[in-house]
């Protein structure tokens, strides 16, 4: 079978995964695991499949993955809520990425020789800066799926695009000290910083010119399909250029992404546009990230990893030790900032920090001749896989105990008194129905009417004591309610239009304006006129 037919193998399975994992009550990423890992074991068994002809390399994840994830990550992160959080996020994503290498690498210098393991001082670092980043295909695909607050999910998102490639950066540099990375150059302290710099300045530098370049182009045009393409071209393109001049591109895919989300899509594209470009996108990192965990889940051997369980737990251990110590530094220096976080949102973020297949690709990455190349593969290996199945498995009943999503005890009683309210409220109307028809008489209905009045007073008393003050509450009803409004308004110019009261420009000109309007809306700035009026009411 050629690459084409193990495409299609993938492609089934991944749809066969995306089908049944409703059911299976498990997050889509952990699920695409798990069927990799299945693959795996049929690799050898079903050779007629393919399956052993492509295989995670660091040039399909660098060059094709990785531009794609990162960019349509980057391309819906908000400047100016990425503004408002920029503290937390730099402080996680740039000395919390320096600190958590130097604690988790000192910690398993410490503790790896209990599990029979020795890794030399500078082994060990270069071993947990595989390991530093929170991988964004892992937890930008999580996030997504679970949802949380817009505030969380853009220190989480911004932490994970921005600490990825700090640590790929602190990654290299590390390999260079010891002579894996650049053979033959002096490296000192010195080198280090500069070459730090380099990366990092030079890869944010690639990227914002590559995408304000882009989002001039898209001024010039009014066609979806060459907006999609420009797109590509700056997600690519800001790779290339990137990797050319040995920048991160990491941080110039970021930065092009942010770039054309911010200004292209609002100043270069229609509103129809923009949807088809973001539905483009949509599909893409949806396929994309399905061939990453199915490749990924098939890359890991689970007999050799059950030889080393103990250093590998104890790798993990370590590592989430590392991160909680960092988060919560972290948190006791934005406690008397605007940017201080709930006091359950830390437990969130260090739970969050999955290790993905970006850490293993840089293990893989490792020469032939490195001595410990094979032992850190496995350990490298064995954490991702505990990290998504242990973290990816219960990351939601984390984030529900922490209240960011389902709500807990309060919502679920505030969307009960919701749902009895709209219930006795159709009851009623039901009731006006019935006398203005002459079904019933005077009497009955005002006996009834006395009766559902009553319960409709005291469920809206207990609403008013329930009101969600929780931001992710009111946020919720207000996204919903203006969902459904636009939906109203759209399918009424539909309405308009079939039955001749418009013409097809006329209603194609309303549907724009209907859907420019909606991509304009500030849910944030509604919520805060909601919760004025009602501490005004109060």
């Amino acid at each position: 079978m050629g690459i084409e037919g193990t495409l299609i193998v993938l492609m089934v399975a991944a749809t066969a995964v995306a089908m049944l994992v409703q059911r299976l009550k498990l997050p889509y990423t952990v699920a695409l695991v798990l069927a990799g890992l299945g693959l795996g074991a049929v690799t050898d068994e079903m050779p007629e499949l393919g399956l052993a002809q492509l295989r995670l390399t660091p040039e399909l994840l660098f060059a094709v993955f990785l531009p794609l994830l990162l960019f349509e990550a980057a391309f819906h992160l908000s400047w100016r809520k990425f503004r408002k959080n920029i503290r937390g996020i730099l402080l996680l994503a740039v000395p919390g990425v320096v600190a958590a290498i130097g604690l988790a690498g000192l910690l398993a210098f410490i503790f790896e020789p209990w599990a029979d393991v020795d890794l030399p001082l500078t082994v060990a670092f270069l071993f947990v800066a595989m390991l530093a980043a929170t991988d964004p295909v892992s937890v930008i695909a999580l996030f997504k799926e679970l949802g949380v607050p817009r505030r969380l999910a853009v220190l989480m998102e911004g932490e994970s695009l921005l600490n990825d490639g700090v640590a790929v950066v602190a990654f290299m540099a590390l390999a260079a000290v010891l002579g894996l990375h650049m053979p033959g150059e002096e490296v000192t302290a010195g080198w280090v910083a500069t070459f730090f710099l380099w990366e990092v300045g030079l890869g944010i530098v690639i990227g914002v010119a590559v995408g304000l370049l882009v989002s001039y182009l898209t001024t010039l045009v009014d066609d979806h399909l060459v907006e999609i393409m420009l797109t590509t071209l700056a997600a690519f393109g800001s790779y290339a250029v990137a990797e050319a001049l040995h920048a991160s591109f990491v941080l110039a895919v970021v930065a092009a992404g942010m770039a054309c989300g911010n200004v292209g899509a609002r100043y270069g594209m229609t509103p129809t546009n923009r949807i088809a470009v973001e539905s483009f996108w949509e599909y893409a990192v949806f396929a994309t990230n399905s061939l990453v965990f199915l490749l990924l889940g098939k890359e890991i051997e689970l007999a050799r990893l059950w030889d080393r369980a103990v250093p590998i737990l104890v790798a993990f251990g370590v590592l989430l030790l590392a991160r909680l110590l960092v988060i919560y530094g972290v948190t006791g220096l934005l406690h008397r900032t605007p940017e201080r976080l709930p006091r359950r949102w830390p437990t969130v973020l260090v739970w969050g920090g999955l290790r993905g297949s970006l850490s293993m690709v840089l293990a893989l990455s490792l020469p032939e001749s490195f001595p410990q190349r094979e032992l850190l593969i496995d350990l490298v290996f064995g954490v991702v896989l505990v990290s998504i199945l242990v973290q990816g498995m219960t990351v939601a009943p984390v984030l529900k105990w922490a209240g960011v999503i389902g709500g807990g005890a309060e919502k679920r009683s505030y969307m009960r008194l919701r749902g009895a309210i709209r219930a006795t409220r159709e009851a009623l109307s039901r009731l006006d129905l019935s006398l203005s028809r002459g079904d019933i008489s005077d009497g009955t209905y005002e006996v009834l009417r006395e009766r559902l009045g009553g319960r409709l007073a005291e469920l809206e008393e207990g609403l008013s004591q329930l009101e969600p003050h929780a931001e992710v509450l009111r946020t919720d009803e207000i996204r919903r309610a203006q969902a459904q409004l636009l939906d109203a308004e759209r399918e009424a110019v539909r309405a308009a239009r079939s039955e001749g009261v418009i013409s097809e420009d006329v209603a194609r000109d309303l549907l724009r304006d209907i859907d420019e309007r909606g991509l304009h809306i500030d849910i944030d700035d509604l919520v805060a006129q909601a919760e004025r009026r009602q501490d005004a009411a109060g």
